[in-house]
């Protein structure tokens, strides 16, 4: 009972901030900043679409190789579109599904491919804070808020590295080993493979606003757009939505024409319109990958996961 209400959270935390949201416009203003997009909209944000699953794909590729194994490009490819449609359809069955896979064909430990994916997540909000530090750095007028966030974040940073350098006993356990013996070095090669990926992000909402009519100007959208992929990947809600619109709307909304409630409703259309087309990118995307010789592996490794599943590990980077 307690994990089906653990299960069942999300999916109420993402339809009460939509309809919360929607409470708060006019569903004729919704409707109308989707008809009045630009045209370039959709094979714009598509492409970016494509962009993010290349970069994300490569930083999977050279991340693993590196702290897990090695594998061709061509099965990581395989590997990270068929976990966009398992994950889509059981969170942890998608993640769960990487590790087995990786377990089943090259005999790694799973310890090991959680402690690789560990660092995996520890690298995307390093690179998300950096970015939003040099956007703070030449963003002229942010909202108080994400100052406070980074400053928060960089007390986190602060924590953790002091954490690695004590090496206290209760992080004595194969989960942390990855990341208390990455190095210097092994972190600044897995920051610099994964900033293509962060930067594409940035590159999909930041067309995808603009097409809509937010003019967000750039140095504004790299400090705020981190902090709002950081609240995104947070396991409280369906695949970031509904948290998503909810910070978009805070940090953004006043960047869109007209007042209060159409600002609301721009952004909201904007942000719920990119996501159902990348959702379905990923989801054609997964339905091609899980066909293939790797995709049947996958699922076989999905349903590994499920009889005998790992501890929880953190969300894989994307959208």
């Amino acid at each position: 009972m307690r994990k089906r209400l653990i299960r069942l959270l999300p999916w109420l935390v993402t339809a009460g901030l939509l309809a919360w949201l929607f409470h708060k416009i006019e569903l004729d203003k919704f409707k109308a900043g989707i008809h009045n997009a630009a045209g370039w909209m959709a094979p714009a944000t598509l492409g970016c679409v494509v962009l993010v699953y290349l970069a994300d794909s490569f930083a999977i590729w050279k991340t693993f190789g590196w702290f897990l194994t090695r594998m061709s490009f061509a099965d990581v490819l395989l590997v990270r579109g068929a976990t966009y449609l398992l994950a889509a359809i059981n969170y942890n069955v998608g993640q769960g599904a990487i590790v087995y896979f990786v377990h089943r064909t090259a005999g790694t430990t799973i310890m090991r491919g959680i402690a690789t994916t560990l660092l995996v997540l520890g690298i995307n909000v390093l690179v998300l804070l950096f970015l939003a530090t040099g956007g703070l750095a030449v963003a002229p007028d942010v909202p108080h808020a994400v100052k406070i966030l980074v400053a928060i974040a960089w007390v986190g940073l602060a924590i953790y590295i002091a954490l690695i350098k004590l090496r206290p006993r209760f992080l004595d356990k194969p989960i942390f080993e990855v990341l208390l013996n990455a190095g210097f070095g092994g972190y600044a090669r897995a920051v610099l493979v994964r900033i293509p990926h962060i930067a594409a992000l940035v590159a999909f909402q930041f067309t995808a606003l603009h097409a809509f009519g937010v003019r967000v100007p750039l140095v504004d959208a790299l400090a705020t757009l981190p902090v709002i992929f950081l609240v995104a990947v947070l396991p409280i809600s369906v695949q970031g939505l509904g948290t998503t619109q909810t910070t978009m709307v805070y940090f953004l909304g006043r960047y869109a024409p007209g007042g209060p409630a159409d600002q609301a409703a721009l952004v909201i259309a904007a942000s719920l319109t990119a996501q159902a087309i990348a959702f379905g990118f990923q989801a054609l995307l997964g339905v091609v990958c899980l066909k293939s010789r790797v995709g049947r592996a996958l699922q076989a490794s999905a349903k590994e996961s499920q009889d005998e599943p790992p501890e929880p590990g953190p969300p894989a980077p994307g959208m």
